[in-house]
């Protein structure tokens, strides 16, 4: 057999016999109908337990490769084809892994401005951990089974009384359905709403996320405008009365802090774009990523509250606690629930329970609200540190805006445009920064001057590096 046990080895002696024995098949080397020894002849040729060889074959018998005929031992299987490895260098596999993109590891040597990524260091372990252990030691053995695509009970009562204490939503717990975090949400209502429609119109520029999620759905997106008040309702109006095609799906928008220039849409747009949605019969979807950490004013009431039922709700608690967490809702109209957990039940027939059952306690205990409010004073630290630094490395030669609300700010820098080259010559020195043209969806100029410069994950230290590496590569002067 040519074939020597490591037995050092972690895979187990039967295992290395019966791959030896299958590649020996399929590179041509053993034939159909070519005999091989028995069990004993070959347990004493290698030196090995007769039943170890006998597990082998039997394995390689359930899976067709080997036959057993009486008084003619054990054979190779007629009809079987050679085939022979594919022949590629480890070489072309590492260049496709770098061809793909999506979810990259970030080099943690790399000071990255992404937005939305929260302080991760401040995550609540050990309270969650006790929560968690506490929740599944008591739980009912019939808690462990399947549970309903909408979601556990007990969460989405927790979240409608969440709501209300801090967005003064009233909201029927039935409503709620609980997803594996927005982008699920967004992708399943997107799916149902393609048969309704065959594009959708969204803020330009917009997070390219959503944008990708919504056109593998099927469907098209057509930008409209975003000024210093958020989307342009006005604009949406005039280029929808333009179309020759009328079958709109929904409209996107993030009206408590428009994603990625920061605006908060007034109350005459959010009116103009209900009456809209129902003059056209189409509904918005309200993207509420991260209107918990306002740090001027107070909170902003959501667009929801306008026409529960034409407006659809979007939360997630991926920049609240983790985004390792992936759990998030959707508040949907009374007339999509029936649809909504059959998308979801052939989908992934429900989001993990266990988490559900411990955020759930968790929001009824408070101590949610209780991590907010500790995370807003430490976010609002680290957004004050990152304007003074932007005021002392770049004097009043750049300026901020949108720094009301989230975890990132906007820079502008008049006199530079952020070429590829330079994005990739920041990245060589060490820092990441977007662009806001790349979240145009048109690819406009007028924002190729504008970062993004996302600070809640960062320390003071590589904020004030970061700001001083991208002076020194840009060449800036003051």
């Amino acid at each position: 057999m040519w074939f020597t046990p490591d037995k050092k080895n972690e895979l187990p002696v039967f295992r290395q016999l019966y791959e030896k024995i299958k590649f020996l098949i399929h590179s041509g080397v053993l034939k159909g109908n070519e005999k091989l020894p028995s069990s004993r002849f070959l347990s004493k040729d290698l030196g090995v337990a007769r039943s170890t060889v006998l597990e082998a074959y039997d394995q390689l018998i359930a899976e067709g490769y080997l036959e057993t005929r009486q008084g003619s031992g054990t054979r190779v299987v007629q009809g079987l084809v050679a085939l022979p490895p594919p022949a590629f260098e480890r070489s072309s596999v590492k260049s496709a892994f770098r061809g793909c993109r999506v979810g990259d590891v970030q080099s943690e040597s790399i000071i990255n401005f992404r937005s939305g990524i929260p302080d991760l260091e401040a995550f609540p372990q050990k309270e969650w951990a006790r929560i968690y252990a506490r929740v599944c030691g008591r739980l009912p053995s019939s808690s462990f089974r399947y549970s309903g695509p909408e979601g556990v009970w007990a969460l989405r009562e927790a979240i409608s009384a969440y709501l209300f204490r801090m967005r003064g939503l009233k909201v029927s717990p039935g409503r709620v359905m609980i997803t594996s975090g927005s982008t699920q949400g967004l992708a399943m209502i997107s799916r149902l709403l393609r048969k309704t429609g065959e594009y959708i119109f969204a803020e330009d520029p917009a997070h390219t996320g959503m944008i990708e999620v919504v056109s593998r759905a099927g469907l098209g997106v057509q930008g409209v405008p975003v000024d210093e008040k958020g989307m342009d309702v006005s604009a949406l109006q005039l280029s929808y009365s333009q179309q020759s095609n009328s079958n709109l799906a929904f409209v996107y928008t993030t009206p408590s802090h428009q994603y990625p220039l920061g605006a908060i849409l007034p109350v005459q747009r959010r009116q103009s774009l209900v009456h809209f949605a129902r003059e056209n019969q189409c509904v918005v979807i309200e993207d509420d990523y991260d209107s918990e950490f306002r740090h001027e004013g107070a909170p902003t009431s959501a667009l929801y509250e306008l026409d529960p039922e034409v407006v659809i709700y979007l939360g997630s608690f991926s920049k609240i606690l983790a985004p390792a967490l992936r759990l998030g809702f959707a508040i949907i109209p009374e007339h999509m629930i029936c649809d909504w957990k059959a998308e979801k039940m052939y989908t992934d027939v429900h989001t993990e329970a266990l988490s559900q059952h411990t955020l759930a306690e968790f929001l009824n205990s408070g101590g949610l609200e209780r991590h907010i409010w500790k995370m807003k004073k430490l976010y609002a630290r680290k957004r004050n540190h990152a304007l003074a630094c932007l005021k002392n490395v770049f004097g009043g030669a750049v300026s901020a805006s949108g720094q009301t609300n989230g975890l990132h700010i906007v820079v502008t820098f008049p006199d530079l445009v952020f070429t590829d080259d330079l994005v990739n010559e920041l990245y060589e020195h060490g820092v990441k920064v977007i662009p806001v043209d790349k979240y145009s969806l048109n690819r406009n100029s007028k924002y190729a001057h504008k970062i993004v410069l996302g600070y809640s994950h960062l320390t003071h230290e590589e904020i004030s590096r970061g700001l001083e590496i991208i002076k020194k590569v840009a060449g800036y002067a003051c």
